[in-house]
């Protein structure tokens, strides 16, 4: 059986099995990177080590960008096998000996160079039907992505680049009756705490999430924290960070944005896997561990040579522990922070007034929880730098938590 006939049959193979729907026009700026090399979306991203690959619009895929590339100078060889176009054809040689009709670069070549030419006046609409090697009367198809108004794209990676880049709103496309997921869809419905919702703990910017609530907006605490550190003469460079309970690590991500060194802890084992589909963070980023246990140690490493971090952060966790729910007193948990903490501690806490804690936290207003931080630690100064914006639907009634800074005099 020649590599062309199982092509064509394991691309009808994985049609059947995505059935068969209706044609309609698909908003071009949904429709996501699909599958590749005789592989499906997920199952390519996992092979070449990209797990954002079908979170990525067409528009800004590699087919794309070849084109507007193309359009500002012609490409010659060198310029095709040296753009993304040309790195993902090699990792498809290099995984099934075949990109579309290519065999090998001479082949991906001139695939490239016939996209081109018919796509040279894109402003027009895009022209070029198919690939090379494509059987005719093939379609555009998709499929739907659960919990979302993205599709994936099974066939015609060519064909909606080139509408994309031609400034067109909608394709054609046959799209099919059974929805797909993607793998930071996946990633996130298997976090310990999500129960599979679809809902995020903190943001993350991809289209197949963009629907989904947000629990923590984060971005008023982290604004908070930079202007708080340079008001008080901690710049970034070589100031450590380190984001307890850090979640996806979107604090990890903004701390490090900002110049500072930072590093996360979580106890769920796939927090770097999100880390690094969400942020582009290293796995090595963020620590798999429980808290008390992962600070106990880093408090015994720093009893000879200081504290550990310049600065803290810890978010939505203390009151766990005032709940019970820790394997320590909240009082300890707040010593082990302190103990690790070499200028500064941020945290904020589940308080008296949210709907969820209004019983069982009834004394920890923001005044309780400050004279809470001051006496079971030994920070000079304690500043409440007031409420996150959470407190928004569909969460009206929780959040907005006081962030506060506990301070230690240089």
């Amino acid at each position: 059986m020649s590599i062309v006939t199982l092509q064509r049959r394991t691309t009808k193979a994985r049609r059947r099995k995505l059935g068969h729907g209706g044609t309609e026009n698909v908003l071009v700026d949904r429709i996501l990177l699909g599958g590749q090399a005789l592989m499906g979306a997920s199952e390519f991203a996992a092979a070449i080590g990209d797990p954002m690959w079908p979170s990525r619009p067409v528009l800004a895929g590699p087919h794309a960008r070849l084109l507007r590339a193309n359009a500002v100078r012609e490409l010659d060889e060198r310029d095709i096998l040296g753009s993304d176009y040309g790195q993902l054809a090699r990792r498809c040689l290099a995984l099934t000996g075949r990109f579309g009709a290519a065999t090998d670069e001479a082949g991906v070549v001139a695939l490239a160079q016939d996209y081109l030419r018919c796509n040279s006046a894109y402003a027009a609409g895009p022209i070029f039907p198919r690939p090379r090697g494509q059987e005719r009367g093939e379609s555009i198809r998709v499929a739907p992505i659960r919990g979302s108004d993205c599709f994936q794209l099974i066939d015609g990676h060519h064909r909606v680049a080139a509408y994309a880049v031609s400034g067109a709103a909608t394709v054609p496309a046959r799209v099919s009756r059974l929805s797909v997921s993607t793998p930071l869809q996946d990633a996130l419905h298997r976090m310990s705490g999500s129960g599979g919702a679809d809902e995020l703990y903190q943001p993350i910017e991809s289209p197949e999430v963009a629907t989904w609530p947000a629990v923590r907006g984060c971005t008023d605490r982290l604004e908070k924290m930079d202007l708080f550190l340079g008001s008080h003469g901690i710049a970034p460079g070589f100031t450590s960070h380190l984001d307890v309970a850090s979640c996806y690590g979107w604090f990890v991500a903004g701390m490090s944005s900002f110049g500072y060194r930072s590093e996360g802890v979580d106890p769920d084992p796939l927090a770097p896997e999100v880390g690094q589909h969400a942020y582009g963070l290293a796995r090595a980023e963020v620590h798999t561990s429980e808290v008390v246990p992962f600070l106990r140690e880093a408090s015994l490493r720093a009893a000879g040579s200081g504290r550990r971090w310049d600065v803290v952060s810890c978010f939505s966790l203390l009151h766990h522990f005032a709940l019970g729910r820790g394997k320590v007193s909240a009082q300890r948990l707040v010593e082990l922070l302190d103990e690790v903490t070499g200028s500064v501690l941020f945290l904020d806490t589940g308080q008296a007034h949210e709907r969820w804690f209004r019983n069982s936290l009834a004394v920890w207003d923001s005044d309780y929880v400050r004279e809470f931080l001051l006496e079971y630690t030994t920070f000079d100064e304690v500043v409440d730098l007031g409420p996150d914006h959470d407190d928004r639907p569909p969460y009206s009634g929780n959040h907005g938590r006081h962030l506060f800074a506990c301070v230690r005099k240089r």
